[in-house]
């Protein structure tokens, strides 16, 4: 580059949006022409035409007075500075393998690291795509510098089995000089280099509440008062519960028995959610118990004891009063 004089520049690392490389200079002279003009242009178009010029160089004046010259970046890409690491995006939810219902959130944390130089360096792009669209790019809204927690509904999301991946690239600016050209070009030299990282999470999305289907106890009446519980979901489920007689849930790991039922009708209503949290419950099923009335055995064994006792008392009492008449006849004699 032709320079007359070289002005040696601060190291800084300029945080930004990643800038257009400058035009040429004589990219930004205005030419007015007027060859052509004249043969065409009619007294109309020759006053909007001056006043045009007027404007410009009225504002080419007033920018001459406040900043002398014409600043332009010069751009050089280099690779990353060694031990350099890229923007770590961690994902805080939803978790690997998690199932969630309707309403879920992605959270996640970008943290920029600092160069070599003890230099921070900010965030040029950030999106994420999902499997339901793999040809989409959804760009996220950023800050450019400093570490950042962003959160992201994912409500509108179809169900099923979901993969996303969040994509970051940081970007670093290094000024390392200027140069003045003509007296009037400034040029300002910038080292930049980008690094890139990505995170992926995969996990359910849970729109369908279980299905129920309960084998027992059916709507017919029973002759023991022991019924089994015996039920199927539709996929895994986190919780179940059922309620006798409306009375307070009872909570069970799987098929269970109803025991100590005693005769007359009976209803029984099964609840459930899956890994998801989706919340389902059964009809209430009704049923009727009728079991024969069990033998009395311990009333039956206290009026033997009770037989025994009154039978031992009265052959006591028939023994006592023998040995008596015995004794009186003895004596008489």
């Amino acid at each position: 580059m032709l320079g007359q004089e070289t002005l040696t520049g601060r190291r800084a690392c300029l945080v930004k949006e990643p800038l257009q490389k400058p035009l040429l200079a004589s990219n930004n002279v205005v030419c007015l022409g007027t060859g052509e003009m004249k043969k065409t242009a009619t007294p109309i178009t020759l006053a909007l035409v001056f006043l045009a010029a007027t404007s410009l160089v009225a504002v080419e004046i007033q920018e001459s007075k406040a900043n002398p010259y014409h600043r332009i970046p010069d751009y050089t890409e280099i690779p990353p500075p060694a031990g350099t690491q890229a923007p770590i995006i961690i994902i805080q939810t939803p978790q690997n393998g998690s199932f969630h219902p309707k309403n879920v959130t992605l959270t996640f944390d970008v943290i920029i690291p600092k160069t070599n130089d003890d230099q921070s360096y900010g965030i040029s792009e950030l999106y994420y795509k999902g499997n339901w669209d793999p040809n989409e790019i959804i760009p996220i809204p950023r800050n450019f510098v400093g570490n950042t927690s962003y959160s992201i509904d994912l409500s509108d999301v179809r169900g099923g089995n979901l993969t996303i991946t969040i994509y970051c690239v940081g970007v670093c600016y290094v000024e390392t000089g200027s140069e003045l050209v003509d007296s009037v070009w400034l040029y300002t030299h910038y080292d930049w280099f980008e690094m890139a990282n990505y995170s992926t999470v995969s996990f359910t999305k849970d729109l369908i509440p279980p299905r129920i289907s309960v084998l027992s106890p059916q709507n017919t009446t029973y002759t023991t008062p022991d019924v089994k519980l015996d039920f199927t979901f539709s996929e895994d489920v986190s919780q179940i519960l059922y309620s006798l007689d409306n009375k307070g849930n009872q909570t069970i790991s799987g098929n269970a028995t109803l025991t100590g039922l005693l005769n007359g009708e009976h209803s029984v209503t099964l609840f459930a959610a899956d890994l998801a949290g989706n919340a389902v419950s059964s009809k209430t099923l009704f049923f009727n118990v009728n079991s024969p009335e069990p033998f009395p055995i311990v009333p039956v064994a206290v009026a033997t004891v009770i037989s025994l006792i009154l039978l031992c008392t009265g052959l006591m009492v028939y023994l006592k009063k023998r040995n008596a008449r015995g004794a009186q006849v003895q004596h008489e004699k």
